[in-house]
């Protein structure tokens, strides 16, 4: 094993970013095991090309002009300090700048108010492909409740705890955690025979080189919707969901997402909750950036 070693570099963020928002959204339970947040700092273990990093995110300045360091240690295996500032930048998006984003849907009055309630707030990728995918299949056709217990029972019963700066930290399960795992193994934590066949034949993807998400950040959004429903257990949601939190594409629009159609309707002020097909319509004019409007609308809704 490596010994462990500072290194520190700062992200370079384009303003808005309102990294108290995003740092107390990641966190969402089940997630406050795995990250920790007191008030400007994140810290967590992150698997990074084959290695465990553990990190702490510390952000001063201000929404406009934000200022974001990491120091990080290598705790487990091997990965390179090129891999983990790449990491770091696509988990912070920083080469998305929202000021693109509020200048397309400004006319918008629904989103004018928006803007001004979420000013520099955008979300945070997952940690990994798998952790994106499994989350999304644990989520399916399940209220929101019940797949959060579900989460956080994924998490203790097949996840560990790694002790960094004196904090415990829960890594989400990694693809070769499963390795001897059967369907029968999840399904006291209340997971159906099929999404349990799900994840772990993704796992075995994963593992056996099958599904390789290097490949898979390579291609265009129309090519990389069709190659994620090609996975079994993923369906459309699915792919976009994943394709928004795994891979950072901005376009995607979930538009069989409940919540984001009750979103809609209440915020549209509209007399009945739209159909899939509706809400694909009304978002055509907020190309190219449905899946950052999909997130505004998700948070208003919420809030």
């Amino acid at each position: 094993m490596s010994q462990p070693h500072p290194h520190q570099f700062e992200l370079d963020i384009n303003g808005p970013f309102d990294f108290q928002r995003a740092f107390k959204d990641v966190t969402r339970a089940p997630f406050q095991l795995t990250e920790r947040v007191n008030v400007n700092r994140m810290t967590g273990v992150f698997p990074i090309q084959g290695g465990i990093v553990g990190a702490s995110i510390s952000a001063s300045g201000t929404i406009a002009k934000p200022h974001v360091s990491v120091q990080w240690e290598l705790l487990e295996n091997e990965s390179d300090p090129a891999s983990v500032q790449s990491y770091f930048h696509d988990l912070f998006q920083t080469r998305v700048d929202l000021r693109d984003f509020y200048a397309h849907v400004a006319d918008e009055p629904v989103f004018q108010k928006l803007i001004h309630q979420f000013h520099g707030f955008t979300f945070l990728r997952k940690h990994s492909f798998f952790e994106a995918m499994t989350t999304a299949i644990i989520d399916q056709q399940l209220n929101v409740a019940f797949a959060t217990t579900l989460r956080e029972r994924f998490i203790r019963s097949f996840g560990r705890i790694i002790t960094w700066q004196g904090e415990e930290h829960w890594l989400f399960p990694q693809p070769e955690d499963l390795i001897d795992l059967t369907p029968a193994d999840l399904r006291p934590l209340q997971f159906s025979q099929r999404k349990a066949e799900y994840i772990l034949d993704f796992a075995r993807g994963l593992r056996e080189g099958t599904i390789q998400p290097s490949k898979l950040s390579q291609l265009d959004d129309d090519s990389l919707l069709d190659a994620l429903t090609k996975i079994r257990g993923v369906g459309r949601w699915t792919a976009e969901y994943v394709g928004m939190m795994a891979f950072g594409r901005l376009d995607y629009l979930p538009a069989a997402d409940i919540g984001l159609q009750r979103a809609i309707q209440q915020l549209f002020q509209l007399p009945e909750r739209p159909t899939e097909a509706q809400v694909r319509a009304r978002g055509e004019a907020w190309k190219p950036y449905r899946g950052l409007a999909t997130f505004y609308l998700w948070h208003a809704s919420e809030s």
